[in-house]
């Protein structure tokens, strides 16, 4: 029983020491790798970083001329907007008159409509009272041998006059 476990520690024990002799080789690497990363960001000369200051002027330039573009483009969007808008508004003003005018010329043409009916009416009432008038004189005067009745002379007086 005590045989396993003295084998398990011997194999422990022998990883131990691999790993002891490994991790420096290992250590010294990644140190190297990382140094080189670092020696690559880092400029050498003073050539380097002006170039370097230069670039990110110039970086800084071109998307502050993007945005001074895109600045006049909106400026330019809008004020063509106002001046259609001003357009259409015009247009809309100009229709609300007319409008107005065509509306005063149907109410006084409604009117006149409304007064000619009321001649018209007015007029067939009178046509259909002498209409009415003229048959009674009509049926008066068929009867030429009787009298004349107070009621026809009446209607022939109306149709006189």
């Amino acid at each position: 029983m005590i045989e396993p476990i003295m084998y398990v520690g011997l194999g422990f024990l022998v990883a131990c020491l691999i790993a002891l002799a490994i991790i420096p080789f290992v250590h010294a690497r990644a140190v190297r790798l990382t140094l080189r990363r670092l020696e690559a960001a880092t400029p050498l000369s003073m050539a380097e970083i002006q170039a370097d200051k230069d670039q990110l002027r110039a970086e800084f330039a071109m998307s502050t001329r993007r945005l001074e573009m895109s600045v006049d483009q909106l400026k330019t969007k809008t004020t063509t907007q106002l001046a259609e808008l001003g357009k259409k508004t015009d247009t809309i003003n100009r229709l609300k008159i007319d409008l107005g005018e065509k509306t005063a010329a149907i109410f006084a043409l409604e009117a006149r409509d409304k007064a000619l009916k009321d001649q018209l009416h007015a007029t067939e009432e009178e046509l259909s009272t002498k209409t009415g008038t003229l048959r009674e004189v009509e049926r008066c005067s068929s009867r030429i041998p009787s009298p004349p009745s107070a009621t026809c002379a009446r209607g022939w007086r109306r149709a006189v006059s």
